[in-house]
């Protein structure tokens, strides 16, 4: 409230501007007969837009704590934009003229006319024909896909999207992929062909790339349908496999992609990533993205590897152009520590710009995003300063209340879906997302994952015997984490029988803290294992059945 109209310091009896005191002071000493608008973007909270009832009645008057009285011309107006109108008041409601704009009034078509014309006015890329040919696509394509996603019972998505937001992640990947620097050249018979099956490709990963992995299933039959001519290899879905528009012009799976996995036991254990195919088409996606600067989301289950996908391809980018910011959000976090964070990061570039490093760009990562504690009338601050950054792009400086541009600039996000104390994000932030959700692991994926470091970790010093128990130890580890997550589900006396991958990776990493010296028998190996299981697994049981239980499952692995 002090940040937006101004307050009166009780010790020296300073007045402190605002920033809507300061931009309505502004437009009320103009002279000239334009309209000037003045836009409050964001929800409605009961106690600021009170305040605004002077202003919005007869007497068009902004009176200020300090006894100040803001007379408002005629040529002044007001817009709110907010989602809804739940914490408003009918004296508020009835003071404005209302507006409402419905989801199926604008659609998707005339974005994507408007992003064609704009991305290709010319016919260096694309000439009339193709054009025509792209836009016939979207129109026989995109209705079918969307009423199946949102109509079809079998389709699930952990954190909701918006039509218009899927269509838009379709053509940023697209965006990235038409150029001539990615290979879409040739004549027109050969950039149909590439078009068509790029076009598959985008379409895939801008519309399905939210689902969750059971609905990823039903969505292949989706795409297989709509893309006929399009030749998808048979044998797996349609999100297995990348086009190869440089060379070979065809679909290749991932795994051909994916280095093998070399053990670096100098090393923190946190920043050991095993490379697989689910990770490195995540990892392509947020890289392709990033070179356009489009907004990316990661979302699912704890223990997915979201945030470790995003840090370690982000590393690999700060290599070259890329100049990482890490914020990490908590239930505490403020609007101003975030405004904070991410400012001090940054290069002044000018007097009202922000940047990176010459020759560089930012890539402003925030972790645990719906954390942020709701305010009393539901918004989450820190979450809306960034949507104003990411609409925007650029921030209010605190202390003048000057705009600040924030330039060569991309936001990730990463959360699990909303629960418990994860809020569920306002739509009007996620919508600017390019949307992924990451599945839960195999066991053929976990066994490969723990295996591979484990494996390392053992061939650095450890005799052959100790060497040969691993798939033992791993396969042993994967089941009791399987049993114990579906036969010991939380209840209200047993709230914290919440198991994750996380839970499997605290039993490796207390058995990678032995040294060879300690552990030169087999026997040996198994005492350690039943340690750090119990240390994981046991130590968090609370009752006699279920540790007898525990102790049977133990003794069956051993």
């Amino acid at each position: 409230m002090d940040e937006l109209y101004g307050k009166v310091d009780l010790l020296s009896q300073e007045w402190t501007d605002g920033l809507a005191s300061k931009i309505m002071r502004s437009a009320a000493n103009e002279t000239s007969d334009d309209k000037s608008w003045t836009v409050f973007d964001g929800p409605v909270d009961a106690l600021w837009i009170e305040n605004m009832n002077t202003v919005l009645d007869d007497n068009m008057t902004l009176c200020l704590s300090n006894g100040q009285r803001i007379k408002l011309r005629n040529q002044m107006n007001m817009l709110f934009e907010v989602q809804d109108l739940e914490v408003a008041s009918p004296a508020t409601v009835s003071r404005c003229g209302m507006v409402y704009i419905a989801d199926e009034d604008l659609g998707w078509r005339p974005y994507v006319k408007t992003w064609i014309e704009k991305q290709y006015p010319d016919d260096d890329i694309l000439d009339q024909e193709l054009k025509d040919f792209l836009w016939e696509t979207f129109d026989a394509t995109i209705d079918m896909a969307l009423d199946r996603i949102r109509n079809g019972g079998q389709f699930k998505e952990p954190i909701v999207t918006d039509n218009l937001q899927q269509v838009r992640g379709l053509t940023n990947f697209l965006e990235v992929f038409l150029t001539e620097q990615k290979g879409f050249k040739g004549d027109n018979k050969q950039k149909r062909k590439d078009l068509e099956a790029i076009f598959a490709w985008s379409f895939t990963w801008g519309i399905g790339a939210s689902l969750d992995e059971r609905s990823k299933d039903f969505f292949d039959t989706v795409v297989k349908d709509s893309f006929k001519a399009v030749p998808f290899p048979p044998q797996f879905t349609v999100f297995d496999y990348f086009y190869d528009l440089r060379k070979d012009k065809m679909f290749k799976p991932w795994d051909i992609r994916v280095d093998n996995f070399v053990f670096d036991k100098t090393k923190p254990y946190f920043e050991l990533m095993v490379p697989t195919a689910e990770t490195y088409k995540h990892r392509y996606c947020l890289e392709l993205l990033l070179s356009i600067e489009k907004a990316s989301f990661f979302t699912g289950e704890t223990g997915t590897g979201k945030s470790i996908i995003v840090q370690n391809t982000l590393d690999i980018a700060a290599e070259g152009i890329i100049q990482p910011v890490y914020i990490n959000f908590s239930a505490q976090t403020s609007s101003e520590r975030t405004q904070s964070s991410i400012i001090e990061k940054l290069d002044k570039t000018s007097r009202s710009s922000y940047g990176a490093s010459p020759g560089k760009k930012i890539a402003i990562f925030v972790d645990d995003i719906n954390m942020p504690a709701m305010q009393t009338y539901g918004a989450q601050a820190p979450i809306e300063l960034l949507r104003l950054y990411i609409d925007k792009k650029g921030l209010y400086d605190r202390e003048e209340w000057q705009w600040k541009n924030i330039k060569d600039s991309t936001l990730v996000a990463a959360a699990a879906p909303p629960s418990g104390a994860r809020a569920k994000l306002t739509p009007r932030f996620t919508t600017h997302f390019n949307m992924f959700c990451l599945p839960q692991a195999s066991q053929a994926l976990l066994s490969k994952i723990f295996g591979g470091i484990l494996d390392g970790f053992l061939k650095s010093g450890f005799g052959e015997a100790i060497q040969g128990q691993s798939e033992n130890v791993i396969q042993s580890t994967i089941e009791i984490y399987q049993r114990i997550s579906e036969e010991l589900r939380a209840t209200p006396s047993k709230f914290h029988y919440l198991f994750n991958l996380r839970d499997v990776s605290k039993v490796i990493q207390g058995i990678l803290m032995s040294k060879p010296v300690s552990i030169v028998t087999p026997d040996s190996m198994h005492k350690l294992w039943v340690n750090e299981v119990s240390r994981v697994f046991y130590d968090r049981l609370n009752s006699v059945n279920d540790k007898e239980w525990f102790i049977e499952v133990v003794m069956e692995l051993l």
